[in-house]
């Protein structure tokens, strides 16, 4: 059953950990150029049909303070404006998977849908059960990984796939903090352990993408996805 739901023609998938709006919000610097390349990824995916496997931070807490249920400060906390993921990450044909601890996953998942989406609890994608089942369990030849977190979500999502035998691609340029120590660090860990390191351009060719790529604010108003 598992061969007939992970079918797919593409031998790639692209894997977009994170990419929320208030984790760019916390970039240090002018992050455009971080923007620019992600979008050219999701450009590309979508032109090429490549699938997405796609996370997203859905941390429990109050819509109306954003703090922890321990008081705290933090990002991406469940049902606020700020824990959606950006506007050009997002492809037409998607389906969303909540943060419950579950394995069901529906038939012909990467068959019917070009983007699965998992909400997850912490930065490692591989504890949340959906998640690490669609994982693990993909006979895709590359998981093109980029996103937010490098020291954190990224890495543990490509140490995770490289403790799986995945054959990881990090794309060092749609990837925050890559120009810091703690970014480089996490970059030499993952190259050493077997991950090959790209640029966006390797995968897209020349940009025709015009213009600054800029963050704007999320809606207002929250757009409620059918989660399964």
């Amino acid at each position: 059953m598992m061969a007939r739901l992970l079918r797919r023609r593409s031998r790639r998938v692209l894997v977009d950990v994170d990419t929320q709006y208030d984790l760019l919000r916390q970039c240090n610097g002018d992050h455009s150029q971080l923007l620019r390349q992600i979008r050219r990824l999701m450009a590309w995916a979508r032109t090429e049909g490549i699938p997405v496997i796609s996370t997203a931070l859905a941390r429990p807490g109050s819509s109306t303070n954003n703090v922890s249920p321990l008081g705290s400060p933090t990002q991406c906390i469940e049902g606020t404006p700020g824990q959606q993921k950006i506007g050009y990450t997002m492809l037409p044909r998607q389906i969303w998977f909540g943060p419950e601890n579950r394995l069901d996953l529906p038939r012909r998942l990467l068959s019917d849908y070009q983007q699965i989406i998992f909400e997850k609890r912490s930065e490692d994608p591989f504890l949340q059960p959906r998640a690490d089942r669609l994982l693990t369990e993909a006979k895709m030849e590359d998981f093109i990984v980029f996103g937010m977190g490098i020291d954190k979500a990224v890495r543990a999502t490509v140490l995770g796939l490289l403790n799986r035998r995945k054959r990881v691609l990090v794309v060092t340029d749609a990837v925050d903090g890559a120009e810091l120590r703690s970014g480089y660090m996490a970059l030499r860990q993952m190259e050493a352990k077997g991950a090959r390191l790209i640029q966006t351009a390797s995968l897209t060719g020349p940009s025709r993408l015009v213009g600054k790529a800029t963050l704007k604010s999320p809606p207002l108003k929250m757009i409620h996805h059918k989660r399964h």
